[in-house]
């Protein structure tokens, strides 16, 4: 199925692309946890608490980058949206659907320390790949630095992703 026809199928007209690592390391084991777990997830170490009772210094102290990816994974996500798991540039390692529209919390996953992203979404896996046997991208999504971004008609990823075949 191509990606277009699942978005077409659920009524959506936008996805999203993450990344899962520690600033581009520990891929493998995170993904393998988010896999087994059902969750993908979001960390940064001054964020040490639900994104909703986080005050304005922890807020103040963080890029517009950080504040924009914490407010769409927390805020703007929604039950029965599309998520596409990417290491790197690159590959595909899988492809879910959000399953709740409230995001948790879990200090005891609580990242490089605990086996996880302390900020979780539960997902149902669509498609997902091993590790060794990521789907390689069609094109690379080149400049796709950040966790996460929302993928919508008129971004410069729309072209390269919506036709995958997933």
């Amino acid at each position: 199925m191509k990606l277009e026809a699942l978005l077409s199928k659920r009524g959506k007209e936008y996805f999203y692309i993450m990344h899962l690592s520690y600033e581009g390391s520990e891929r493998e084991e995170l993904w393998n946890y988010g896999k087994k777990n059902n969750v993908i997830g979001l960390s940064k170490s001054i964020v040490n608490n639900d994104w909703v009772k986080v005050g304005g210094s922890v807020k103040n102290s963080l890029s517009n980058t950080w504040i924009r990816q914490f407010d769409t994974f927390c805020n703007e996500m929604n039950a029965g949206d599309v998520v596409l798991v990417l290491k790197g540039w690159d590959s595909l390692l899988g492809v879910a659907e959000i399953k709740e529209r409230r995001h948790k919390y879990s200090k005891k996953l609580k990242g490089r320390k605990g086996p996880f992203f302390d900020h979780i979404r539960d997902v149902t896996w669509i498609k997902e790949h091993e590790f060794d046997a990521r789907r390689r991208l069609p094109k690379p999504v080149k400049g796709f630095n950040n966790t996460l971004s929302k993928v919508t008609p008129n971004s410069k990823w729309w072209p390269i992703l919506v036709g995958l075949d997933i």
